[in-house]
């Protein structure tokens, strides 16, 4: 007599967990390092250097600060976003895996990124706003002073609750150069931004240089109101990582913090949505605004189509369609009919 013995399958599987705790572990260990390396860095440089050429002395002052923002994108924001987003969605649909071998919609954003970060960026937009971006509300806030003695002075508040304040002061400036955007005439520049036709977390620096409505709505009335440099730091930290992870790949809504606390990929993706014949929202970083004045909407469509109907290059080769763009800016301010965003089509 035989006995038939079955064998069970003893091959080893991992939980599927597992790998995205790797991955908040190498986040945890890399937010670490940077972070020893910073106090050994900072703990030498002195706050203030003075550099003589040519027999002028020119002083280089708030170094600290200078390295810290300079730094903070490329070395911590960004790597922590892909980190944040691949925990979430897993490697194999995050941006960071996409961007390895990008589509063409994604070479743009690459192009973006790379001119923001060499500074090409603000050089074409002073060149394209013929020099307006070079008006400082730092400088008029204290021509005012010296001419009122008015001055908001928010040094009594600890840096913590000014970072928090000056986030939603400046998230409702830019909600409405947002909304000012899509409007007949800012249109034009503000089109390029929608015209990625693929999420990834890079998106959010896609942003016409001649766009100077944020000039006159966030960068003069911010420090008008008080915002000091150090607050600003922090709110810049803050916004960067927003911009970056509501262009990122995570299909999730955030619950009732997309609601009402800041904006989720899942709204900001239904910003981006192709078809504009219906009007788009969820114009605001935080959702109080959207609330307040007619921005939010409880539509969910993890699937919706992105991009505009204008057609763009896509591609590494960015300056045919940023001056193209100018050129509609320009016409339609001369009384040249130019589409608005509801009058975008479907493909």
């Amino acid at each position: 007599m035989s006995i038939a013995v079955d064998r069970a399958d003893t091959r080893f599987s991992l939980p599927a967990w597992l790998p995205r705790l790797f991955i908040v572990a190498g986040l945890v260990a890399y937010v670490g390092a940077l972070a020893l390396a910073w106090w050994a860095i900072s703990g030498r440089l002195p706050e203030q250097l003075t550099l003589r050429l040519a027999g002028h002395a020119f002083a280089i002052k708030h170094i600290h600060d200078k390295l810290l923002s300079t730094g903070a994108v490329v070395l911590l924001i960004l790597p922590s976003a892909f980190w944040i987003e691949c925990a979430v969605t897993g490697w194999k649909k995050c941006s960071l895996r996409a961007l390895l071998a990008p589509t063409k919609s994604m070479k743009t954003d690459i192009a973006f990124f790379l001119m923001e970060q060499l500074h090409l960026t603000g050089m074409i937009g002073k060149v394209l706003m013929l020099g307006l971006s070079i008006v400082s509300g730092v400088a008029l806030r204290d021509w005012l002073a010296r001419r009122t003695g008015l001055a908001v002075d928010p040094t009594a508040l600890p840096l913590w609750l000014q970072a928090i304040v000056y986030f939603y002061v400046y998230s409702f400036f830019d909600y409405w150069a947002h909304r000012l955007g899509h409007t007949r005439w800012f249109w034009p520049l503000h089109r390029y931004h929608h015209s990625a036709e693929d999420f990834c977390v890079i998106n959010g620096g896609r942003i016409h240089p001649a766009g100077f409505a944020g000039i006159f709505f966030i960068n003069i009335p911010m420090p008008l109101l008080g915002a000091t440099p150090e607050a600003m730091i922090w709110v810049n930290v803050v916004t960067s990582v927003l911009g970056f992870l509501i262009h990122s790949r995570i299909e999730s809504g955030f619950g009732w913090v997309g609601r009402y606390v800041i904006q989720s990929p899942l709204h900001h993706r239904l910003h981006h949505k192709l078809d504009m014949r219906e009007a788009t929202g969820f114009f605001g970083m935080t959702p109080v605004w959207d609330h307040l004045f007619g921005g939010w909407s409880e539509a969910s469509d993890r699937n919706v189509v992105v991009g505009v109907d204008t057609p763009y290059r896509q591609g590494f080769w960015v300056m045919p369609d940023l001056l193209r763009d100018y050129w509609d800016f320009w016409k339609g301010l001369a009384g040249c009919r130019t589409l608005a965003p509801s009058e975008q089509i479907t493909r």
